[in-house]
Formats: C-alpha cells, sequence, structure tokens
C-alpha cells in the first residue's frame, strides 16, 4: 500500500469510529433546531466535537455568538470546510442542514486524523444563518477566508440525484436580496368614516399586484416572491400599517441589483397610489451568485465515486437556489456539491423533508458525504498541481466575469 493510500484509509477508518458522535450530533441538531444566529446549542456541540478532535476553536468570530472557527494543521496549503446547521421557521430542518453539520464536521474529523502526517491547514467554519442572514457575508467581511486555497462545501439532496456540478454551466445559484416594505397610512373606522383614513394595507397588495404586472417583463431564472408581514388589527378599523417581506433573486448580482430598483419603484408607486409613507430596507448581506469552479468539482466528484455517492451526470443551466456560499465563491475556489438522501423527490423546504433528513437513509448518505469531501482536502493538500489548477481556474472566471459586465466583480 503506498503512502497515499494509507492515508486514505486512515480517512476512512476515522470517519467509521467518530460516526456515532456525529450521528448523535446531526440527531440533536434535529431535534433542536434554532433559527438564523440564534443557534447556541448547535454551535456548541459543534465546537465540542472539533475540540475533542484536536482543533483550535474559536468561538463568536465576526462578531457572530454562533459562528465559529476551528483550526488544525500546519503551513500551506489552507484548506477550508464550511458548516451550517441552522433551521427554518415552522419546519425546522426541512433543508437538511443537520445533515450538513454532520457531513461537514465529519470530514473535519477524517482529515485531523492524518494532518500530523502531512503538510497544511483546515479550517472549518462554523457559519450561521444561511437560510436568511448571512453568516458567511459576515465573516468574509471579517478577512477570515484569506489565505485559503479553497472551501469544500455540501448540501442534502431532497431526491435519488448526488450531484457535483463538474460541466460548463452547472453549478449556478441565484443572487438575492431580501426587501421590507412598510408602509404608514392613518386610521378610521371602516364602516364610518373609511374616507378619513389611508390604508397601508391596500399599498402593500398593490405592491404585489405591481410584482406580477412586471413578472412578464423579467429573465426566466429571476424570482420575486414573498409574505405580508403585517396587514391590520381588526376588519372594522383602516389598517395604518402594513408591511411585507420580499425575496429577489437573479442569475447574476448586478442584474439582481437592477431588479430591486424595479421593485423598490413599484412600492414608490403604491405609495403614491394610496396616499401612504412607505420605508424600505433591505438586508445588509445579500447574496451572490456563485463561481463554478469545475477543477475542484472533479476532484470531489472522484471521491463522490470513491465512496458509493456517484449520480446521474450534471446539468447545466440557470441556478435554482441561493446561498451566502455563492459570495465566499467570487474570493475563494468554491465546489458546493449534493449528496441524495431519498430514492424519490421531495418537496424542499416542507415537513416531509425535515423527515426524511432524520431518516436512515439520509444520516449513511451524509457519513460518505464526509468520507467524500475529507478525502478532497487530502488531495489539495498532497497535490500542489490540483491546488494551482484550481486557483488558475478561479482566477480565469473572474476576469471572465469582470469583462462580460466591463467592470470589475
Amino acid at each position: 500500500m503506498t503512502h497515499q493510500a494509507a492515508l486514505r484509509q486512515e480517512i476512512l477508518n476515522a470517519v467509521d469510529i467518530a460516526s456515532p458522535e456525529l450521528l448523535g450530533l446531526a440527531r440533536f441538531i434535529h431535534s433542536h433546531p434554532e433559527l438564523a444566529m440564534q443557534e447556541h446549542q448547535a454551535a456548541a456541540r459543534c465546537i465540542e466535537l472539533l475540540a475533542r478532535h484536536g482543533y483550535q476553536v474559536q468561538a463568536g468570530v465576526a462578531g457572530l455568538p454562533t459562528a465559529f472557527l476551528g483550526t488544525r494543521g500546519q503551513g500551506s496549503p489552507q484548506v477550508g470546510i464550511l458548516v451550517e446547521y441552522d433551521a427554518l421557521p415552522e419546519v425546522g430542518h426541512g433543508c437538511g442542514h443537520n445533515l450538513l453539520a454532520g457531513a461537514t464536521l465529519g470530514a473535519a474529523v477524517g482529515i485531523a486524523t492524518v494532518l500530523p502526517q502531512v503538510t497544511g491547514t483546515v479550517l472549518v467554519y462554523g457559519t450561521p444563518g444561511e437560510e436568511s442572514k448571512g453568516g458567511k457575508v459576515h465573516m468574509l467581511r471579517a478577512g477570515l477566508f484569506e489565505g485559503l486555497e479553497a472551501a469544500l462545501a455540501t448540501h442534502a439532496g431532497a431526491g435519488p440525484t448526488a450531484f457535483v456540478p463538474t460541466v460548463p454551466g452547472s453549478g449556478n445559484l441565484l443572487a438575492a436580496q431580501w426587501l421590507k416594505v412598510e408602509f404608514f397610512g392613518k386610521p378610521a373606522h371602516a364602516g364610518v368614516d373609511p374616507h378619513k383614513g389611508v390604508n397601508a394595507l391596500n399599498a402593500v397588495i398593490e405592491t404585489l399586484n405591481g410584482i406580477n404586472a412586471l413578472r412578464q417583463h423579467i429573465l426566466p431564472a429571476d424570482r420575486v416572491h414573498g409574505v405580508i408581514r403585517h396587514g391590520g388589527e381588526a376588519v372594522n378599523v383602516v389598517p395604518a400599517y402594513a408591511s411585507a417581506e420580499l425575496m429577489i433573486r437573479a442569475e447574476r448580482r448586478r442584474h439582481r441589483d437592477e431588479l430591486v430598483g424595479q421593485v423598490r419603484s413599484i412600492a414608490q408607486g403604491a405609495a403614491l397610489m394610496t396616499g401612504c409613507r412607505l420605508e424600505l430596507g433591505e438586508s445588509e448581506t445579500p447574496y451572490d451568485d456563485a463561481v463554478p469552479n469545475l477543477t475542484l468539482a472533479r476532484a470531489i466528484q472522484a471521491e463522490f465515486d470513491a465512496v458509493g455517492l456517484a449520480g446521474p451526470p450534471p446539468y447545466a443551466g440557470p441556478g435554482i437556489a441561493s446561498s451566502d456560499v455563492g459570495n465566499v465563491s467570487y474570493v475563494i475556489p468554491t465546489c458546493h456539491s449534493v449528496f441524495s438522501i431519498a430514492e424519490e423527490d421531495i418537496p424542499w423546504h416542507s415537513q416531509e423533508c425535515a423527515a426524511a433528513c432524520d431518516a436512515d437513509a439520509a444520516y449513511a448518505a451524509m457519513l460518505k458525504a464526509a468520507k467524500a469531501l475529507a478525502l478532497t482536502a487530502l488531495d489539495l493538500l498532497l497535490d500542489p498541481g490540483l491546488v494551482r489548477a484550481v486557483r488558475q481556474e478561479f482566477e480565469t472566471a473572474l476576469a471572465a466575469r469582470a469583462a462580460a459586465v466591463g467592470e470589475r466583480t
């Protein structure tokens, strides 16, 4: 057995040995869902596990109480592993972040066992609030990703297909921005003297109607969706306050910003139509589209195949989801792989999906994904040529995007 083969076997064995604690962690997170930036129990459990496996862990990094950074190893190259653990309101872990935590921390455990024998550093990023608050964006702004050669991320897939974006045109995400619209009107008796009131709910409704009219004129991949957060207090009182939260998505971050401008104009028009005062608020952490890295993806695909996570060939096309992983991909070569957790298609962000993310099949796939990511980290630590190729593709892709929009990305 060659030295590299021996290291690979050590990694596989380490994940197998750690599987009870990895399963315990994933099941705990699933049964204790915590919303974005409130993941105190999940973060504490993740930190405890990393510390048991020799990582030096800083809690509360980037000013975020539920973020952390674990470090083990020495020197270059530096490889990052991205951990997520937040849940959805009411649904719980209907996006499988309990499995993401188990897979990525399993990868950290696996690679840790061979770090004394190789040169390089592994950094494990606990990134809270992926569903809406952009923990990775805060961590980027704090400079925590500087020096990384590559970032490894993964996600559970609610269907039968393991997916790694290895062909041109695959691996895209939609850039996204959140927009809060608040309208302030004037209360009045809805039956006796409604003419004395200014109806804030009407302004919200007209905003939504305007967005529906806009849909005919937006690109096929664009998405604008949202919910009414407040619509009034009583049916016999003209609503003096109403609000909605919208999410606006587009294929590229520049077009996202343009689309946000159009929606803002619609809300301003609704205020004029109804006589309401408008207040607009945008998220401070908008999500970017992704910069796929096929070189890194193909390295991951080889390890998916090696551990039995092979699936049909990937497909090219626009993104269908958004993540703050996209922001990382503009700064560091990044690959966001997907491992299958079920044999049938399941509605994502649903109670059905939350149940599937707590099933034996999902946990078995999680452990395989942990092995695949750990083996990919080893490939990067041992192969300077792979690191150079990943970096070269990254720089070429950024240059191409800058040329396409006529400005720096």
